[in-house]
């Protein structure tokens, strides 16, 4: 038993390995809501341990061409931070640096993903199904009533996006099927969408709206899109009404806003919206100083907090600058805005190219979905840059590649 422990983690021979790629992938897709940062690790230790036997050349280096050339997105999108870290120079700019790092692991764990593609995808759709289902009492049996409900994730915001991502799979998986099992999964969207809802995280409520329409597209026929708008809309407008005497949390985040536009009105600045508001105007200040390399990783937070001390006369200090483009550009400048277009590009323009089967359909549209949720994640918040956002990106990315592209050559097991 210890000798097959140790062949495992030194002497690998990646015979029988669709258990730990199924693992591996429900884990870190699906459950980041309930493990939190352990999901983190998870993406971490399977990236080294990848990369690790990849170097050492046990491992077979397994990327489609295609997939390659995300593998470059991805080097570049390292290489942006590190080029601006070097320009500007600090502990913080390094350290930044070197929690980027998983982002190089992407070759590896797609490397050492073996399973069957169609097996693959309907064990994470049917984790995503159970996962949404179990949050909404987990919610309140077991991590208790809170006004922006965050689970494991730490944040309300992260827990948003996990949320999102669970919404995507389901959503897709009802409308790939379009039969009786069609049900459970809308069923279990509905669990998801409600958890974004009660993460209070409004920019992700953009995300209710666009993904049921990303699957229409994709699945359906024109007269079935067609006829699926109307019920759409009502679908939403009756939401909307049921969370508005309803549900508490949507109620207080609306009145938020409310109240937060009376104040800027007024000429108080100090509500969510105008803090935002004095971030994004020291952050184009600033990005106008500095266009080309930014101010390096890290260091964006220390200028922000200093810049609108002296337009407001208040220090406002956060992670990030709330829109993912302003981020990107404080932090490395132009060079990372592009090496960010591309990483979010690169995949779709591939994944569309590709010959695709009934499962690198699904995949694609996994895809596309992902990166829809990352993005509206990053409209006015934060969407790389944190270790679950991170790592649940770069599992997302491999998994739904992988359904597009499979191996660069033959599986050696048969599942």
């Amino acid at each position: 038993m210890i000798r097959k422990f140790i062949d495992f983690w030194i002497r690998p021979t990646f015979d029988n390995y669709s258990w730990v790629n199924l693992t591996f992938y429900c884990t870190s897709i699906c459950l980041g809501a309930f493990l939190g940062s352990v999901v983190s690790i998870f993406v971490v230790s399977g990236g080294f341990y990848s990369t690790l036997h990849l170097a050492t050349r046990q491992l077979k280096w397994a990327l489609p061409r295609p997939v390659e050339i995300v593998f470059l997105a991805f080097i570049g999108f390292f290489a942006a931070d590190l080029i601006a870290a070097l320009v500007n120079p600090s502990l913080v700019a390094f350290r930044e640096v070197l929690e980027n790092l998983p982002f190089l692991g992407f070759a590896g764990i797609y490397s050492i993903t073996f399973v069957d593609r169609a097996k693959l995808l309907k064990t994470v759709e049917a984790a995503a199904a159970a996962a949404s289902f179990l949050a909404i009492p987990s919610i309140f049996l077991v991590f208790g009533s809170q006004a922006r409900s965050e689970m494991a994730s730490g944040n309300p915001s992260v827990l948003a996006l996990l949320a999102g991502i669970l919404y995507m799979l389901n959503m897709g998986a009802a409308g790939r099927r379009w039969d009786r099992s069609s049900l459970i999964y809308l069923a279990a969207a509905a669990c998801a969408a409600y958890l974004v809802i009660l993460s209070g995280t409004r920019a992700m409520w953009l995300t209710l709206i666009l993904v049921p329409l990303l699957s229409l597209l994709f699945h359906h026929p024109l007269k079935r899109i067609l006829l699926g708008l109307p019920i759409l809309i009502a679908v939403f407008a009756g939401s909307t009404v049921l969370l508005a005497n309803y549900s508490q949390t949507f109620e207080s985040r609306i009145h938020d806003v409310v109240d937060d536009m009376d104040a800027i009105v007024s000429g108080d600045m100090s509500g969510s919206l105008g803090q935002r508001i004095q971030i994004y105007q020291a952050g184009y200040e600033l990005l106008l100083e500095k266009p080309v390399f930014g101010y390096g990783p890290g260091n964006e937070r220390q200028e922000i907090a200093a810049r609108t001390l002296a337009l407001g006369g208040t220090s406002i200090s956060y992670s990030h600058a709330h829109n993912a483009a302003l981020t990107t550009m404080l932090r490395s400048g132009l060079l990372g805005l592009v090496a960010l277009a591309a990483l979010v590009i690169v995949p779709i323009v591939q994944a569309f190219r590709a010959r695709k089967d009934e499962i690198g359909s699904a995949g694609f549209f996994v895809l596309s979905g992902t990166m829809l949720v990352y993005l509206c994640s990053g409209v006015v918040g934060l969407m790389l840059g944190h270790d679950i956002h991170d790592t649940v990106f770069i599992s997302a990315l491999c998994f739904s590649l992988y359904l597009v592209f499979g191996r660069a050559e033959p599986a050696t097991e048969a599942t």
